[in-house]
Formats: structure tokens, sequence, C-alpha cells
């Protein structure tokens, strides 16, 4: 795959390639041509998008001409109208595949006037995906020498990892929110109610990733947990720990050598108020979307790829009350539940909006407390500002 994101590759980037010798392999293909019209030419270019969803995702680029796997030159592309054609080619993918894949789509001008077109197709974890164009029913993935049908331990193999990956997600998570609730932290934390945020890349627990933590130890300005004025951080066997620099601590973020991220913060959730414990939805929710960038950052600085799950989770919440307004006038149902464990969300790009990542999770909270969803976002996830 070229390493650049694709709305940032230029001419440039593709003579690089050239320049480079960077050879066709398991996540980069060359084409001269745009796919013809004959059955052929569509089951060979379905063929060749699923193997990099089957397999570790990647690039097929269009217009470039390639001598034994080496790219030799920017030919361009000879179609009069590109636009038609990228819409008959994601046609063809969405008939073509099954389940679906995602993708997305760059066409490259050059300084002549020839223009080169890139899929760039995304490590699908939803798979396998079959090819069922007029009944070429084959997977493929892909290797150094290119994309190969699976055989029958390959594809047994691909079908158990999804469920695979979504039990050890949950078993993680499962396990720290039992931990936290016995406040078993990374810091020495204050009691109570607590308020937990993960990030968890699906990478993170389909293969041996590993992230280098140590710009964080270098620059522990770019890693503020969460509603902390100052901050102190270390390293630990997990990767490393941000904390308030209070003793005992009320807000941490442990980022994890997998590129998994941990958020915690201890007073968010439970301030006193005529003898009750409320739950200030106004500031917590402003101050968990205000976050959510930093986090998205921090897998963009770690070279994480999506999709990541994102998981909230309420704990010691049995008898909190959700103050629906600014000024506390207006009051919820207490929660019944001793712990609200979120559903996960899947976030499969991290240019998405916070609000549209989090709102169905905020609108669990306030169903617990006897509101049919959160009154500080509209249907769309943007926030109302209500002060």
């Amino acid at each position: 795959m070229i390493q650049k994101p694709l709305d940032e590759i230029t001419e440039d980037v593709l003579l690089g390639l050239i320049r480079d010798e960077v050879a066709e392999g398991r996540t980069i293909d060359y084409k001269r041509e745009l796919p013809g019209t004959s059955d052929a030419d569509r089951k060979e270019f379905l063929a060749d998008i699923s193997s990099f969803a089957n397999t570790g995702g990647g690039d097929l680029v269009f217009g470039v001409d390639e001598a034994q796997g080496l790219p030799v030159q920017i030919t361009g592309l000879k179609s009069s109208d590109l636009d038609l054609e990228i819409r008959r080619l994601e046609s063809i993918i969405g008939s073509g595949l099954d389940p679906r894949i995602r993708y997305a789509v760059k066409a490259v001008t050059c300084v002549n006037g020839l223009k080169a077109l890139i899929f760039r197709v995304e490590r699908s974890w939803s798979g396998p995906h079959r090819v069922i164009f007029k009944g070429h029913d084959k997977f493929y993935g892909r290797n150094s020498a290119g994309k190969y049908p699976l055989d029958v331990d390959e594809l047994r193999t691909a079908f158990t990892l999804a469920s695979t990956v979504t039990d050890r997600i949950r078993a993680f998570r499962t396990d720290r929110i039992i931990n936290l609730s016995n406040n078993q932290t990374p810091v020495p934390f204050s009691p109570g109610p607590k308020l937990v945020l993960h990030l968890i890349p699906v990478e993170a627990f389909a293969g041996p990733a590993r992230y280098d933590v140590l710009l964080y130890y270098s620059q522990p300005a770019r890693l503020r947990p969460m509603a902390a004025s100052s901050w102190d951080r270390r390293l630990n066997l997990d990767g490393l720990v941000a904390f308030a620099s209070i003793n005992p601590s009320y807000s941490y973020t442990q980022v994890y050598r997998t590129g998994v991220i941990e958020v915690v913060h201890g007073t968010l959730l439970a301030r006193e108020h005529q003898g009750f414990s409320i739950i200030p939805s106004i500031a917590y929710e402003k101050e968990v979307l205000d976050y959510l960038p930093s986090c998205l950052m921090v897998l963009k600085d770690l070279g994480v790829n999506p999709p990541v799950v994102l998981a909230l989770t309420l704990t010691n919440t049995h008898g909190l009350i959700m103050a629906v307004d600014r000024y506390w006038t207006e009051f919820g149902y207490p929660i019944e539940a001793d712990t609200l464990v979120l559903p996960e969300v899947m976030i499969q790009e991290l240019q998405t909006s916070p609000g549209r990542i989090l709102k169905s999770s905020f609108d669990l909270v306030w169903n617990a407390c006897g509101y049919p969803s959160s009154k500080n976002f509209d249907p769309d996830g943007n926030w109302i500002d209500r002060r």
C-alpha cells in the first residue's frame, strides 16, 4: 500500500514508486489500463479487489505500466470520461462481491494531462469476500506474488477470524471493567463511579500489532488526560499512562503498545446535590465529546488502521440521577444498574465526527434515566449548546 493518505497521493508520489522500485506484491498492484467490458475482465477486477480485502488491504493502481512487477512509467488512462468509468467499476464491485467491501477511489492528475486511478481497499473484518459474478464462486487472497485462490484451510481460518477477534475484544473489555470496578488501576485512583472509554483497534486482536509509545513519553504535552489541568506520565508494562498529577489521581489515559487506548475519569459522573449523586449531563458529555478527537489523533500518530471499536462504560452507577439541564432543576430516574456496559460502536474512518460516533452511546445512558435520547445533540449528532 502506498504510504500516504489517499487524498495526499499526487503525481510525485507515483513517480516515487517508480524511482524507489516499489514492486507489486501483497498490498499493491499496477495495471496499465482499466478493466474492459468482457466477463473475464470483470472477474479479474473483482478477484484483485477481493484479494486485498481478504488479506491486508491495499492499492490497485491503474494507469501505471509495470515490467516484471516493477512500475516503470505513468502511462495514464485513455478514458474520456473517468467519472463514468469509476461509476461502472463501482457498480461491478457492488454486485459482484459478497459480502460488500469498503474502499475509496482517487483520480490522480499528472502535469502532462495523464490521469491515474487508485482503488484503495480496506482490510476487511467481515469476510472472507467471495466473487459471485456470473457464477464465478471463488475466494481470493494475496501474497508477495500477487493474488491466488484461497484453499480450504485458509478459508476456514478466514471464516473464524471475525468471530475470534470479536470474542477477544469483548473478553479484554470485560476483564478491564472488572479490574476497574475493583479499583485496580495503573495509578492510585479516587474511588467511586468511573467513566471508562475504550478505543480498541480490531487489528490489535487479529495479529501481533505493536506500536512505539515513546513519543508520548518524550513529548508529554501531546497526551493530556481527560479534563486534567496538570499531568504527568510514566512507562509501564502495557505501554504508557498519562495521569492527572494529584494523589490519588482522578483521570488517566493508558496507551497500550497494541494501539488500544483506555481513558478513565473519576469525578465527572457523581456530583453531590441536595443529598443526591448527580450526573451533570451537559458537562460530562461535552468532556467526552471534546476528548475523543485527541484519542483519534493518537491512533493516527501511531499508524493504527481502522476499524476501531469504541466502547463506553459507566461503573458504580446504581442510584445516580441525570441532571437534565445546566442548573440541575430537572432530573431523570435513578439508574438501577451497578454498571452500564454500553454496546460497542465501530469506527470505520478516524475522520468521523465525534458526535456521530458517541451519540448512540449517550442516548442509552439517557434511556437508563428514563429519557428517549440525549438532549445535547440533534438527530445528526451535532452538539446543541444549551448553556
